[in-house]
Parts: structure tokens; sequence; C-alpha cells
């Protein structure tokens, strides 16, 4: 009889690769909410015009591209996610001596990482070549924080016997109670929900030579952009229509934990609040994080006990 397997226990691992599409151990393990990191194999037929002897069947086909990736959604942590983290936004630096603060900004994205994929009480899969093409840090009220990333890897490895993972110490998730105001143009709004997403505008590179893909580079522009919902204010609206430009601001704290996102240079593109009913009216925000040259668009710095911010931050 086939193995039933169940999603029980499904955990994703990340090390970092010093040459990109050469496999590593892996340090960093969280707990998944989901994944569908796979292979994707496209097969073609040849354009040959040959037919069998009797019908009218394709007699061959080819490979045209083996693609690696998918995405995956971890809880955000105020520990044990930096390696994620650093690979989204590109450069960190560390200040403090416990506790400490791990401040993720925009920058050269690191070389890659190797991401081993348990699938709960089955088999895992590792994946080689690993860059985050874009990732998103979403929450509502009464929930918690996800961390989803797109992911484009070189290619991956049969599946085989899932490891066992090992949780770093500390796993204090972010809580929507732990939220402070979002501030923006001097003033304090509290927030129905939040969704900040970086795109890294990363790209497969499909040449001659092989089926999967070279290192992803950039093929455009990097991108922050916030959506939030908050009560209606009619202030927000005018911001709009001025291009009132200035750092957008939360912060969510939990005892000597925190995390503060910074979102630099917003400026608003959307401000949606239409009457549907004699309730609450609600608006609907999009901010767009931009560089003035110093800071880059986005800051993210986790406050907590550990000295690294790659496998404790």
């Amino acid at each position: 009889m086939a193995s039933i397997y169940s999603g029980r226990g499904a955990a994703v691992g990340a090390g970092e690769e010093s040459t990109w599409g050469t496999a590593v151990a892996r340090s960093a393990w969280r707990p998944l909410i989901s994944s569908n990191l796979l292979r994707t194999i496209e097969r073609i037929p040849r354009p040959n015009l040959q037919t069998g002897a009797t019908g009218v069947m394709r007699r061959s086909h080819l490979t045209a591209s083996d693609n690696a990736g998918g995405t995956c959604s971890i809880e955000q942590t105020y520990e044990n996610t930096g390696i994620w983290l650093k690979h989204l936004m590109g450069a960190v630096t560390t200040t403090g001596s416990g506790p400490y603060t791990h401040t993720y900004t925009l920058g050269t994205l690191p070389t890659g990482l190797t991401i081993e994929n348990v699938r709960g009480t089955g088999t895992s899969e590792v994946f080689e070549g690993c860059r985050i093409a874009s990732g998103s840090f979403a929450i509502s009220s009464g929930g918690v924080m996800a961390m989803d990333f797109d992911v484009i890897a070189e290619t991956s490895a049969a599946r085989g016997t899932a490891a066992t993972p090992s949780y770093g110490a500390g796993d204090t998730v972010v809580l929507h109670s732990h939220a402070g105001q979002f501030g923006f143009n001097s003033a304090s709004y509290d927030l129905v929900s939040m969704s900040l997403t970086v795109n890294n505008a990363l790209a497969r590179r499909q040449l001659l030579g092989s089926a999967v893909t070279k290192q992803p580079l950039r093929s455009d522009f990097q991108s922050v952009e916030l959506s939030v919902e908050i009560e209606v204010e009619d202030a927000l609206y005018a911001a709009l229509l001025a291009d009132t430009q200035g750092d957008a601001t939360i912060t969510f704290t939990s005892g000597a934990l925190s995390a503060a996102f910074v979102i630099q240079n917003a400026y608003l593109t959307a401000a949606s609040d239409p009457v549907t009913s004699a309730g609450i009216i609600s608006q609907s925000l999009t901010f767009v994080g931009e560089s003035d040259g110093t800071d880059e668009g986005l800051s993210i710095a986790i406050v907590n006990a550990n000295s690294s911010a790659i496998t404790g931050g």
C-alpha cells in the first residue's frame, strides 16, 4: 500500500550559499504555513512533421525548460526570520549588545539560498540557487503577521528522507495586538489591516546550454508598496491630492521585542473610501516607497536577544 502523507510538521530550512547553485547545509528553520515549492518541467513536441506508421500522432518530444521554485509562507516572528529578511531586502547591520537591533535595508541581493522544503510527514525536497523574487508581510485585526515569499531556484534534488528541523531559541509571533499606531505626515492612525510588498523584479535567464536558469537577475526597478485599511480619514485623501511625501511607520512590540517598519519617502497612489452602507466607512490606501539617495525606500528593524541577524535575527 502506498504511503499516505499529511502536512503536519511541514517546515522550511535555509542556508546561505557562497557560490550560487552550490547547495549548503540548512541552518535556519521555520515551521510552514504553506508551500508550493516544486519543479515544473515543460516538455513540448519536436517541430518535425514525422508521424507514426498508421496514425497521425507525433513520435518525439523535448524538454524546453526545467524550472524550480514557487511560494512559501511562514509566520513573522521577532526571532529567527533574519535569513529571509536579508535575502529579501539585501543588507543588514546589527547594533547593541543584548538586546540587539538588526536593521534590514534595501541593497544588493546576496548570492543565494539553499532551501529545504520538508513536506509534513512525508519527504523533503532541497532547492539550490534560490533567490527571493518578491516577499510580503500581511496582518489584519484578529490575526498574526504572515511572511510570503516568491522564490526562483536553479533546480532541486530528488525528494528524499526529510530532515529533522532544528528551531532556534525564541518563537514570539508578531500579533495584531502588538501593533502601535500607523504614522504618516505628523499624524497617527489605527489600522484595520496592512500588507507590505517588496518586489525585487528578478527574472529567470534561460540561455543556450541548459534547461535550467542561470542566476536570476533584476529585469526592472525594485519596488516597495504598502496597502492599509483604516476607518476613513479625510486628511489622507487630502495627502493624496497634495502629493504629500514622508516616512510611513508602524512598530509592533512584545515586551523587549519589536519590529519597526519604515516605508521611506512614501507617497500615496490611491485612497478609496466608497459609501456603501449605513455603517462605519472604511478607507483603503496605497503608499509607495521611494529612494532619496540615502534612504532607499524601506527599513525593517528587529530588536531581540539574538546576536546574529541571520540565524537568530
